[in-house]
C-alpha cells in the first residue's frame, strides 16, 4: 500500500510507520520537521505545517490510505481534505482520523458504545485546545472528516494510549516509581477497573483496517480482558520491583487533600468517573483488535523510559504528572496516622 501519515514522528503516529515499513508499505510523511526529522530515511518526507497552505508538498501524488495523527481543530480537516479531495478527484483510497473517547459528554457506568452522547462547545469556533475543548473540537473533526469522505472515512477513538515514545508521562510515570521501590501509594478501590491501550496495538489494528479499507466509527482500548488497578499496578512490581508493596489509599482521603486523579495520580480516576475505563470495544474486537500482555506493555515502556530524551512540546497542553517523593511520603504517613 502507499500510505500518507499526517504526523508520523510522534508516538502512535512513529510506531503506525515502523510497523507499515517494516510489512514493505510505501510510506510518506508529511510533518513540520520539529521532530524526528531523521527518523525513518527509507521513507518520503515532506515537511510542512498544516497550520498552513498545504496544496504545494500535496498538490500531487496519490494513496491508498491518508493517517491523520494530529488533526485537532475542524480546519486541519477541511484543508488536508481540500487538498487530497480536489477538482481533479479524489486522491487518497481511505481516510483515517485518529480521534479520542474524549468526544463523549459523559461515561455511562457501565462504559460507552459507539453511539453514545457526544460532547458540544459554547463555542464551536474556537481553536483553543485545553482540557475543556479537546472532545468538543474531536467531535467537529469527526464530523469534518465524515462529510468529507463519506463511507471511505475511518474513526479511531482511542482511550489512554500507553508505551513506549509516549510524551505525556501519564503511564510511564508509574514504571519510574515502581522502579523506585518502597511502598506505592495505590489510590481508591483494588478493584476499581483500568483501561489503556498499547501504541504498537492500536497501530496494529489501524494497519489491519487500512489493508481491509474499512470504514465507520470504533472505540479502541484495552485489553481485551477486563483489568482491575490492583492487576495493573501487582502487573508492575512484578516486572519491576517485586520487593515493592502497595498501600491503598482511601478515595475520599485523597479529595480532601486535593490530589488530583488522572495527573497526580496518573490513569487513576475517582468512583464518579470509572465509566471512561470501562468504554466498550466489542467493535473493534469484531474487526481484529489484539492486545499484547499488561507485562509486556510493561517491560518495553519501562526499557523505552530509561534512556528516553526529554519531550519534544508540541499538541494540546499537557500538565505535569505524578506525585512527589515527598509528597506520596507524607500522604502515607497521613493516612497511616488516620487508620
Amino acid at each position: 500500500m502507499k500510505l500518507l501519515v499526517l504526523g508520523g514522528t510522534r508516538f502512535l503516529g512513529r510506531h503506525i510507520v515502523r510497523q507499515a515499513l517494516d510489512a514493505g508499505h510505501d510510506v510518506t510523511l508529511l510533518h513540520r520537521g520539529v521532530s524526528g526529522r531523521d527518523l525513518f530515511p527509507q521513507a518520503t518526507h515532506l515537511i510542512a505545517d498544516r497550520n498552513g497552505d498545504l496544496s504545494t508538498v500535496l498538490g500531487s501524488g496519490t494513496w491508498d490510505v491518508a493517517i491523520d495523527t494530529n488533526a485537532y481543530v475542524p480546519r486541519h480537516v477541511r484543508s488536508l481534505a481540500a487538498v487530497l479531495q480536489g477538482r481533479v478527484g479524489p486522491r487518497v483510497g481511505q481516510y483515517q482520523l485518529v480521534s479520542s473517547i474524549s468526544v463523549y459528554s459523559t461515561f455511562a457506568d457501565d462504559g460507552n458504545d459507539e453511539d453514545a452522547p457526544l460532547a458540544q462547545l459554547e463555542d464551536p469556533s474556537t481553536e483553543t485546545v485545553d482540557g475543556s475543548t479537546y472532545g468538543g473540537l474531536k467531535v467537529l473533526c469527526e464530523q469534518a472528516a465524515q462529510q468529507a469522505y463519506g463511507g471511505a472515512c475511518l474513526v479511531v477513538r482511542p482511550g489512554l494510549i500507553v508505551g513506549p515514545h509516549d510524551p505525556t508521562g501519564r503511564y510511564t510515570w508509574w514504571m519510574q516509581r515502581a522502579q523506585r521501590g518502597g511502598t506505592l501509594l495505590a489510590p481508591g478501590r483494588p478493584d476499581a477497573p483500568a483501561q489503556f491501550i498499547d501504541a504498537p496495538d492500536l497501530a496494529a489494528w489501524q494497519l489491519l483496517q487500512a489493508e481491509r479499507g474499512s470504514g465507520g466509527t470504533y472505540n479502541l482500548t484495552g485489553p481485551v480482558l477486563p483489568l482491575t488497578f490492583a492487576e495493573f499496578l501487582t502487573t508492575t512490581l512484578q516486572v519491576l520491583q517485586p520487593q515493592a508493596t502497595l498501600q491503598w489509599v482511601d478515595e475520599a482521603f485523597l479529595l480532601e487533600r486535593q490530589v488530583a486523579p488522572w495527573s497526580d495520580l496518573p490513569v487513576w480516576l475517582p468512583r464518579a468517573s470509572e465509566g471512561m475505563h470501562r468504554t466498550r470495544i466489542d467493535r473493534a474486537l469484531a474487526t481484529g483488535l489484539q492486545t499484547r500482555p499488561l507485562a509486556q506493555t510493561v517491560a518495553d515502556t519501562a526499557a523505552w523510559a530509561a534512556t528516553a530524551p526529554p519531550p519534544v512540546l508540541g499538541g494540546p497542553m499537557r500538565p505535569q504528572v505524578g506525585l512527589s517523593a515527598d509528597t506520596e511520603t507524607r500522604l502515607l504517613a497521613d493516612w497511616a496516622a488516620r487508620a
